[in-house]
């Protein structure tokens, strides 16, 4: 009884020890990315009826998202984001472009994908 109790338990042993093996192989890398910032330059041919871009509604993912009522003011944002071994981020936006020195228009809506391997990297889009 006590020599079958210890073989089952030697091979429940070995299993296990397999088990494990296969697991730690087939197991992906840990990604290693932290957040951080980016700038992001929207040029005017975000305006495709004319004029320049003033604001930007914008989102990365759901990992952050811009102010509730836009972005005025300019063409930048300073989006936060996964920078990084193992960043990825899907920036979705849309402009509001100015025209005529009063005239506002809804402009380019788009996604691009970022993958900054460190913060404070430009981007022009």
């Amino acid at each position: 009884m006590r020599g079958s109790l210890l073989r089952k338990s030697r091979g429940m042993l070995v299993g296990s020890v397999m088990a494990l093996g296969v697991v730690g192989l087939t197991a992906a890398p840990a990604s290693a990315w932290s957040g951080g910032n980016v700038w992001v330059n929207f040029g005017d041919w975000n305006c495709p009826g004319g004029g320049s871009v003033v604001g930007v509604y914008w989102a990365v993912d759901a990992y952050s998202v811009g102010p509730a009522g836009g972005d005025w003011g300019d063409n930048v944002i300073y989006p936060r984001v996964r920078v990084g071994s193992g960043a990825y981020n899907t920036l979705s936006y849309q402009t509001i472009c100015k025209k005529w020195g009063w005239y506002q228009y809804r402009g380019v809506v788009g996604s691009r994908s970022l993958t900054p391997y460190k913060s404070g990297l430009s981007y022009t889009y």
